[in-house]
């Protein structure tokens, strides 16, 4: 085989390997993998039509039933980005080559009970609804209740999600349930005065969900994935400046909602937005409280302090756009 011959094989082999390349002047596009999507997702997926509004990259996003099943396919390459929870930090044990890059959410979640279940320790015992045994909610209420000894409810999973819980606390299935703020506003309206919010995780210093990028991607990528980072941030920051902003943003994602119930299930959710996009809790003496508590969990292994920040969150790209914009 003559140089040019071989230099060409080699060329196409690189070619082939890297997969298919993007046409000069083509449109950027991103795949996001996500769960169901809820309220909470709103100022993410205003963000991501920013970017394809200001930046020219599209993004659809990919809807899976199960925060295990969106993380599955992050690490297989079906989506370039993902909307990462609890199955996260085990992955990344396990060796998937993923990092979180910003942090999307503090927990959302709450505990609601009957009114006459006047506090935790009337818990002992009684039905209360969790998501599954992995879940954030569920690492949370664990968490919580080791420090109760002697408070153990009989936890009933219904992994459908937050609206499935709300039903079955509001049809007596369970005497209580863990879920979101927005869950919790709907019981309140539901049936006002007759539950009340026992345990609240929203002032929790650990992150609920973690954008989650491909490693490959964001090796090849920088650029891209430090332009998902500003516009995302920017969303937060405008709508944490007026609701409204998110409700006029929103484009077809919840449009079935009335504009005006949507700012009020967003002003409830409003204070688990960083508007620092997490960065101390993915790095310092923030990420180490991160990672332990995943470990007294039971998600990732102990002891603790074997786990570095940097095996689960890269922050290049978070620090270049809080350089640029500053922080708040």
């Amino acid at each position: 085989m003559t140089l040019l011959r071989l230099t060409l094989a080699l060329a196409l082999l690189a070619s082939t390997l890297a997969g298919p390349a993007r046409p000069a002047g083509a449109a950027e596009e991103l795949t996001l993998v996500s769960t169901v999507t809820r309220v909470v997702n709103l100022p993410m997926l205003v963000g991501l039509r920013l970017l394809e509004r200001e930046d020219g990259i599209k993004v659809t996003v990919k809807d899976l039933r199960s925060p295990e099943a969106a993380m599955l396919a992050v690490i297989d390459g079906q989506g370039q980005v993902a909307t990462g929870f609890a199955p996260f930090y085990p992955a990344i044990e396990k060796g998937a080559a993923v990092r979180g890059v910003m942090e999307l959410s503090r927990p959302e979640f709450v505990v609601m009970a009957k009114k006459e279940i006047a506090d935790v320790k009337a818990l002992h015992g009684v039905r209360l609804a969790s998501h599954s045994p992995k879940a954030t909610v569920q690492s949370l209420l664990t968490h919580y209740l080791k420090s109760r000894p002697g408070v153990e409810p009989s936890v009933v999973f219904i992994p459908e999600g937050s609206p499935a819980r709300a039903e079955a606390l509001l049809r007596g299935a369970v005497d209580a349930a863990a879920f979101d703020l927005t869950a919790a506003q709907v019981v309140s309206d539901r049936a006002p005065g007759k539950f009340h919010v026992l345990i609240d995780f929203t002032d929790q210093p650990v992150s609920s969900s973690t954008l989650v990028v491909n490693g490959e991607f964001a090796r090849t990528r920088p650029e891209v994935v430090q332009k998902l980072v500003r516009r995302i941030l920017q969303s937060y920051r405008e709508g944490a400046r007026d609701l409204k902003f998110w409700v006029r943003e929103r484009g077809p994602a919840m449009k079935e909602v009335d504009d005006a119930k949507l700012e009020g299930q967003l002003k409830a959710l409003v204070k688990i937005f960083d508007l620092n996009g997490g960065l101390d809790r993915m790095r310092g003496p923030g990420a180490a409280a991160n990672l332990g508590f995943q470990v007294a969990t039971g998600n990732l292994s102990g002891p603790a302090d074997k786990w570095k920040p940097e095996q689960f969150f890269d922050v290049t790209a978070l620090q270049a756009v809080l350089e640029d914009i500053g922080r708040r």
